[in-house]
């Protein structure tokens, strides 16, 4: 038989490395940029996620009172960034890489403080508080948001400073009366008790003419406290001013006064009217008559 043509088989193992190295140049654009991703992940997406949380703030020990206080109330797990932030995309975008910084310094410096946070915006309360309520849950104030923010534009954290992270001196997070009457004070706004209350006002006897001078007597008869319990020096609000009946010519004239109703003990000592007098006038003198202090 003739021979066969044979025809050369190609030799495998010599296309081997041509073959490694082209799959290698594809492969190696792709292992660059995992290892891109890794890294971004490792030094960026992780510590930025860390540092974005409100837990973030418990290793600032001179946030503790504020940290402890926002723990406890009801925004307790709501994102420092959800008030204390413009809820636009740049806003945030901002505070997320601050924070990534803080993250960073932190590490490097423990005793590092942070700058401060801006008061929370209308906006920022709005964006979860839309339904904004008109009266207090137990119904017993009236509470015109609308009217306080969508027409005077009055900021929430001017009326809610003990919201979040510190409590009121009654020791709540509810406002104080003493922030309401700021604005409350029969100039800016009307200060009636009916004003805010729903069921409370004025007593009638409080509009008497002789009310500055007859309640003392009074106190015996009604519980002052009910209504102004709120503040604890709230008889200092009149006993440390002084009376409109001491104008320029009340020297001359008290003596006067002194005769129809003597109450000169109930801000003065004794020994004041013996300054002039010499002693002390016994005129309709009333010895249960006490020094406000």
């Amino acid at each position: 038989m003739p021979d066969e043509e044979v025809t050369p088989t190609p030799d495998a193992s010599k296309d081997a490395p041509r073959r490694a190295g082209v799959f290698s140049g594809k492969r190696r654009p792709l292992l660059l940029a995992g290892a891109v991703v890794l890294v971004l992940a490792l030094l960026v997406a992780v510590p930025g996620f860390i540092a974005s949380q409100p837990s973030f703030m418990a290793r600032y020990k001179y946030l503790d009172v504020e940290y402890t206080t926002w723990s406890q109330s009801a925004h307790a797990g709501i994102g420092c960034q959800n008030c204390h932030v413009p809820p636009g995309l740049l806003e945030q975008a901002g505070y997320d890489t601050r924070m990534l910084g803080a993250f960073y310094v932190s590490l490097v410096s423990p005793d590092a403080t942070l700058p401060p946070f801006a008061k929370p915006t209308i906006a920022a309360c709005s964006s979860c508080h839309a339904a904004l309520i008109t009266t207090s849950p137990k119904g017993d104030l009236k509470i015109p948001h609308r009217a306080h923010v969508d027409v005077l534009k009055i900021e929430c954290a001017t009326c809610h400073q003990y919201l979040v992270h510190q409590l009121s001196p009654e020791g709540r997070h509810t406002p104080t009366m003493a922030a309401c009457l700021v604005c409350h004070d029969g100039k800016v706004a009307k200060n009636a008790c009916s004003t805010c209350h729903t069921a409370k006002a004025a007593p009638a006897n409080h509009s008497g003419a002789d009310w500055l001078i007859v309640h003392p007597d009074k106190q015996a008869e009604l519980d002052c406290t009910s209504c102004h319990k709120w503040k604890t020096d709230w008889c200092a609000d009149c006993h440390s001013k002084r009376p409109a009946s001491h104008v320029a010519d009340w020297r001359k004239t008290h003596g006067a006064a002194v005769a129809v109703r003597r109450n000169c003990e109930a801000c003065h000592a004794a020994t004041f009217c013996e300054k002039c007098h010499g002693d002390v006038p016994k005129l309709n003198f009333d010895p249960a008559l006490a020094l406000v202090q």
